[in-house]
């Protein structure tokens, strides 16, 4: 009878033994863990949709400024100009100069500031300088005043510098021959 309890035993084991041939993990299902793709956090829950770090939804991949935005808060807020609110215009800091004359003086004046070759725009920065002033007292809805003022009075001193410079250019050959 005692072998007979023995042979029953064995059997049930044989049935309960594990084949390790054909054991394999695949076989058994481990639960889905799902991670943010943009700050890398486990969701909690295996139905989650959105991310309870940075606040992405978990379903959508990676997308390059997934980084910046999962560490400024920002997931969901659109980075696009286009999608924001609109703002009221900022009006210039300055007074707008309509004057094209006192304009055109103040290109003269820039010209005039390149050596040696400069000095023959002095006389254009003279004249349409003055014609600048004279519109803009004339129309002073067009402003400009201050930019012809201010390239006229700065003439004289180009023109100082000017002069120096072609005065250098004559003596210092005059001086070579006295050495």
């Amino acid at each position: 009878m005692k072998e007979m309890e023995n042979e029953k035993l064995k059997t049930e084991n044989k049935e309960r033994e594990i084949d390790y041939k054909n054991f394999s993990t695949f076989n058994f299902p481990l639960p889905v863990q799902i991670i943010c793709s943009a700050c890398g956090a486990a969701a909690q829950r295996d139905d989650a949709k959105f991310c309870l770090v940075c606040g992405k939804l978990l379903r959508e991949g990676y997308q390059p400024l997934d980084t910046l935005r999962s560490a400024h808060h920002l997931q969901g807020q659109s980075f696009l100009i286009e999608n924001a609110p609109p703002r009221e215009e900022i009006t210039d800091l300055f007074k707008q100069n309509e004057n094209s004359a006192s304009q055109m003086a103040w290109a003269c004046f820039v010209y005039s500031l390149v050596p040696y070759l400069g000095i023959l725009f002095i006389p254009f920065t003279f004249l349409v300088g003055g014609f600048g002033y004279f519109v803009s007292l004339r129309q002073p809805h067009l402003g400009g005043r201050k930019l012809a003022l201010i390239s006229f009075g700065l003439s004289f001193v180009v023109l100082a510098v000017q002069v120096f410079l072609w005065w250098l250019l004559y003596i210092i050959p005059e001086l070579g021959k006295a050495i």
